[in-house]
C-alpha cells in the first residue's frame, strides 16, 4: 500500500513514492522532501565528488538538482524539459546544503512551466524556469534494425 500514490485532496504523501523517478539517484539529484500537487521541495547536499575547482561545486549538479525538482513538482510520466532560463546567482562550495523549491505556474496544460528557487539557508543562490513538455505515450521509442541491403 505504501508502494502506491495516494492522492488525497490533490496531495501526494511523502511516505510513497513520486510516479517518476522511482530509481533515481538522490546522493546525485537531493532527497525528496515535499510533494504536493504542482509543487516540490528538494533537499541537495554536494558530495565530494562534485568539486570541480578547489571547494566550488560544478554548477551542472546544481542544476541537475533544480531540473530533478521541477520534473517532480509535474510528477507526470512521458515528460520532458524542453527548454529552461537559468541564473546562478551564488557559487556553491563543498559543504553547502540546498534546498529547491517548485512551482508550476501552468501546471495542468500539455506545456507546463515551472518555477524553481535555490536556497542556501535563506539566501537565494539559484532561479530558473523550466519548461516541460508532456506527452500521452513515450516520445521516442527507437528501434534501430541492421540495414539488410548492403
Amino acid at each position: 500500500m505504501d508502494e502506491q500514490i495516494q492522492q488525497d485532496e490533490k496531495n501526494i504523501t511523502l511516505k510513497d513514492k513520486p510516479i517518476i523517478y522511482n530509481k533515481i539517484d538522490v546522493s546525485l539529484y537531493g532527497e525528496l522532501l515535499s510533494l504536493s500537487k504542482n509543487k516540490a521541495e528538494v533537499f541537495f547536499v554536494p558530495t565530494e565528488t562534485m568539486i570541480y575547482d578547489d571547494e566550488s561545486i560544478h554548477p551542472g549538479f546544481v542544476f541537475s538538482a533544480a531540473a530533478y525538482t521541477a520534473m517532480c513538482a509535474i510528477n507526470k510520466k512521458n515528460s520532458i524539459i524542453i527548454s529552461s532560463e537559468t541564473k546562478f546567482l551564488a557559487p556553491i562550495e563543498y559543504g553547502h546544503e540546498l534546498v529547491f523549491k517548485a512551482n508550476a505556474i501552468q501546471g495542468e496544460a500539455k506545456k507546463c512551466e515551472v518555477k524553481v528557487e535555490g536556497f542556501l539557508l535563506d539566501i537565494k543562490i539559484f532561479d530558473a524556469i523550466f519548461y516541460i513538455a508532456i506527452f500521452d505515450k513515450k516520445l521516442f521509442r527507437l528501434k534501430l534494425k541492421e540495414d539488410k541491403e548492403a
